[in-house]
Formats: C-alpha cells, sequence, structure tokens
C-alpha cells in the first residue's frame, strides 16, 4: 500500500491496443486488502455505467492473468472505469480520497467541465425514486385510489414536506413547469423525498389505509415528518435546498467523459504518457 499518485497510476497501466489497468492492481493502490471486498466496489462501479447507458463491458473486461505461476482472475479497466471504481470506494482511506481527487480533475481538464462528487449518486437516487414512486403507485392502486387521482395522493406528500403544492414548490425553486422536479434536485434532496415515498407505501401497507382521504392524509403526516427530520438534522427546510445541474446534462457529461478518457488512452506516438497535462490533486478546483 501507499499513497496513489498520478505518476504510479500512470506507469501502472498496460496496453493491448489502448491502455487499461488490472483490477487487483488497482485494488492495491486505492488501500484494499481482499479482492471479495474490492469486486463489491466493482460492482457498484458497473451498475453506474449500466446507468450511464454504457455497456459495462466496454470499461470492465473480465480477465485473466498469470502471477508468481498462478491464474488470477481479475478485470481490464479503462480508465472511466478506474474513475468509477474511486467514486464508490472507500471515502475513509486516503488512497481513495487522493484517487477521486486525481481522476475526476483528469475528467474535469478533458471535457472542460466541473464533474461533482454527488453525481453518481444523484443518478442512483433518482432511478431509486422512480422505482419507488411506482411501487407506491401500486399500492395506492390496490388501496382503492383511481388512476385520475394518483396526481392528488401525490401532491399531499409534497404539502406536507414542503408546505406547499407541487406546482408552487417548482415556481419557488424556479424550475420550468413542464420539467420533473427530481431531475434538479441535489443528492441530500432525492434522499429526503425518496425516504418520504417509502414510507409513505411502507405506511399504507402497514396500516391497511383505504381511500383517497385517507391516503392524502397519510401522505401529508409522511411529508411532516420527513420535512422535520430534515430541518433537524441540516436547519434547512426542504423547500430552500438549492437546485443541481438536470440530471440529464449530468448524464452527458459522465458520458462525454468516458468518450474522451478512451480517447486519450488509444495508442499514440508515445507508448506512455499523454500530451494532456494531467493536473495534480493540489491544482484541483475545491
Amino acid at each position: 500500500m501507499g499513497e496513489f499518485s498520478i505518476e504510479k497510476f500512470e506507469s501502472d497501466c498496460r496496453e493491448n491496443g489502448v491502455r487499461f489497468w488490472y483490477a487487483h492492481e488497482f485494488m492495491i493502490s486505492l488501500g484494499y486488502d481482499t479482492w471479495a471486498a474490492f469486486l463489491k466496489v466493482i460492482t457498484k462501479a458497473m451498475g453506474s455505467c449500466a446507468r450511464l447507458g454504457i455497456d459495462p463491458t466496454e470499461a470492465f473486461l473480465r480477465a485473466e492473468c498469470i502471477e508468481k505461476g498462478k491464474v488470477v482472475i481479475t478485470y481490464k479497466l479503462s480508465r472511466f472505469a478506474c474513475f468509477l471504481v474511486s467514486m464508490h470506494a472507500d471515502p475513509k482511506k486516503p488512497e481513495v480520497a487522493k484517487a477521486r481527487a486525481i481522476l475526476a480533475a483528469i475528467a474535469d481538464r478533458l471535457i472542460e467541465e466541473r464533474i461533482a462528487e454527488t453525481d453518481l449518486g444523484r443518478i442512483e437516487t433518482r432511478d431509486d425514486l422512480k422505482a419507488a414512486e411506482r411501487a407506491l403507485g401500486g399500492v395506492a392502486q390496490d388501496a382503492g385510489l383511481e388512476t385520475w387521482q394518483f396526481g392528488i395522493f401525490k401532491d399531499s406528500g409534497f404539502r406536507g414536506m414542503y408546505n406547499m403544492s407541487l406546482a408552487d414548490l417548482m415556481h419557488y425553486k424556479g424550475v420550468d413547469p413542464k420539467k420533473t422536479l427530481y431531475d434538479f434536485m441535489g443528492l441530500e434532496e432525492l434522499a429526503g423525498n425518496l425516504f418520504r415515498v417509502t414510507q409513505t407505501t411502507a405506511r399504507v401497507k402497514a396500516k391497511g389505509v383505504r381511500g383517497l382521504p385517507a391516503l392524502q392524509d397519510t401522505a401529508s403526516r409522511v411529508g411532516r415528518e420527513v420535512r422535520t427530520m430534515m430541518i433537524s438534522n441540516s436547519g434547512v427546510p426542504p423547500e430552500r435546498l438549492a437546485i443541481a445541474d438536470n440530471i440529464t446534462v449530468v448524464k452527458r457529461r459522465l458520458k462525454s467523459a468516458n468518450k474522451a478518457m478512451t480517447k486519450l488512452d488509444r495508442p499514440r506516438k508515445s507508448s506512455k504518457g499523454s500530451e494532456l497535462s494531467l493536473p495534480l490533486p493540489d491544482q484541483t478546483p475545491e
């Protein structure tokens, strides 16, 4: 183990038509001791890759290599795969923190845009929220809610959590009413709404709630409870949390980083290094 550095990272790459890094070697660079623990991080990173609409097998290629006469099962990681892995790795490890700063700075430099540390979390939580709302819709339908009533029921949850209707909330936050508000929420606000939706589903099922008035009351009560919890934790009511870049823009930004990193690691006249001046951690914007 040791401190992660851009110089060592670049020197650890292999080439076979394109540069790549062996996962079992990258694991050591990030301060991991066991393959079983690191494999869980790789699995999460592959999930992020799929959420971006990128075929994980393009960035994470299952491979075998021989070391000290033994077959080692591993992955060939692209530079973008290394970036995703570092973003999902344990941030308490100093090697991981350094790797995140370095690889994010490279991505920022390549696409000339800022990639936030919460971007992957936002994408994952937004997808979870979509699934949670579908589940809530199914439970509400079983509780006697008609299709045309779902918007009324949903609005009750927002009124409880934000002290205003969804339409008023979008106006308050300055979001185009034709857009989907969730797509502009930061990670904290998305997580709060995910908790609200899942807990509303749980309470409707547990309490046997039926009919629109009772469902509205349940959604509103849960929303108020989540509001109280968020204010207690941060001192900031959820309506005052800042909006973020449209999640679609975030996905496009990350996909651009993948393309740029792939282009960077294609064969060049020089087998090592790059024409790009790679920024070191102390050059990374705060």
